[in-house]
């Protein structure tokens, strides 16, 4: 009978380590979800650049496809429907849809980010960010938000900075 009841306190105690060492599931992120952990990530990597960083907001994250006369055509509709009071859904859907289908016309994704930084007399600096992303979410560039009209439409083209942009 002890014997039995060693076995089973051993069986209790593999089954308690083997149910704990396994990893929880995790679960789906959404694309902002993900771009918003890897943007903090990398700011927070670069404490000397931004010293005791604070994130404020996250913009929408905006895909940005090569400027030709498909893609252009097809975003101007997009945005007329979408400036809408009332859009069409189903319009919507199907413009979006077609540019999911010219996924060799994606460039990559845009973002702003609004966050404060401390400077060295404890003054807090509110700063705005426009991060570019490639097609797999690895930071490519980041420039003052300013800059967002003189670039959106033309076909930028960088590798990503630096191996800390790719999630782990």
């Amino acid at each position: 009978m002890k014997r039995v009841v060693k076995l089973f306190a051993l069986w209790v105690a593999v089954m308690v380590m083997v149910s704990c060492q396994s990893e929880p599931k995790k679960q789906n992120e959404t694309p902002d979800e993900k771009v918003q952990k890897i943007i903090t990530s990398w700011i927070e990597n670069r404490k000397a650049e931004y010293p005791s960083y604070t994130p404020i907001e996250f913009g929408k994250l905006t895909p940005r496809y090569r400027f030709n006369s498909r893609t252009h055509k097809i975003m101007t509709t997009l945005d007329e429907e979408l400036e809408k009071k009332q859009p069409n859904k189903a319009l919507v859907d199907s413009l979006q849809r077609l540019l999911n289908e010219n996924k060799s016309d994606l460039l990559g994704y845009t973002i702003v980010h609004r966050f404060t930084t401390e400077a060295l007399n404890g003054v807090k600096n509110e700063e705005e960010k426009l991060f570019f992303l490639d097609s797999l979410y690895r930071i490519v560039t980041v420039l003052n938000a300013d800059s967002w009209d003189l670039i959106m439409d033309k076909e930028l083209f960088f590798n990503p900075e630096s191996p800390d942009s790719i999630e782990q």
